[in-house]
């Protein structure tokens, strides 16, 4: 009798262990959510959230994949964010899913400035949660741990979003350009909800995007 006491104990036992897992998971949700409540009504231009379903490739996401598509209004283009800063933006569409291209992808190009300076440049993804910042003049002010992000002049995201803050900056002997490396706003591992943001009036789309 004791032994099967014991047993029914630990059954019992696993049960609230795994019912406080699932209302952990339940609560951090509910916090990242209501923190994605709050940027969204922050953002003066109409979004939409949504979740990541699919990274691509899972150890390195260039590549992900949210949960709305053409039939919740969306189109190319659109650009995604979240909490911390730029995501990317969508390059593939169907009726309920997008593919967005993250900025850490090398074909990812950015208008950025530098929020201290306002100095104009362009984000080019290298890799996890890093870029470097491109066509910034040698005689031009960045330090190390200066905040980089949009400038509005690329047609595809809306100034003043995070983008990342600088980590190293060097100048080589030949060129006229600062080598500028930076850790982006966004943790890309981590990615389970985002906002796409819907065009706005002002904003113009390449390829006649509407």
């Amino acid at each position: 009798e004791v032994k099967k006491e014991n047993l029914q104990l630990r059954k019992k036992l696993a049960e609230l262990n795994q019912k406080e897992v699932f209302y952990r998971e339940l609560l951090l949700a509910n916090q990242r959510l209501q923190s994605l409540l709050k940027l969204k009504q922050k953002l003066k231009y109409p979004s939409l959230s949504a979740n990541v379903i699919s990274y691509t490739p899972y150890f390195n996401p260039k590549l992900v994949f949210i949960d709305k598509g053409r039939k919740e209004g969306l189109k190319l283009h659109f650009p995604v964010l979240n909490i911390q800063g730029v995501v990317g933006q969508i390059v593939m569409l169907s009726s309920h899913y997008a593919k967005v291209l993250t900025i850490i992808d090398a074909n990812s190009r950015i208008g950025v400035k530098s929020q201290r300076t306002r100095v104009n440049g362009i984000f080019i993804g290298t890799g996890i949660n890093t870029g470097e910042i491109k066509y910034i003049m040698k005689d031009k002010d960045v330090k190390v741990d200066d905040l980089f992000i949009t400038s509005g002049l690329d047609g595809i995201f809306p100034k003043g979003l995070s983008v990342g803050r600088v980590t190293s900056i060097s100048e080589p002997k030949t060129g006229l350009f600062k080598k500028i490396k930076v850790r982006t706003s966004v943790d890309f591992c981590c990615l389970e909800e985002v906002l796409v943001l819907l065009k706005p009036p002002q904003w113009s789309f390449p390829n006649g995007q509407n």
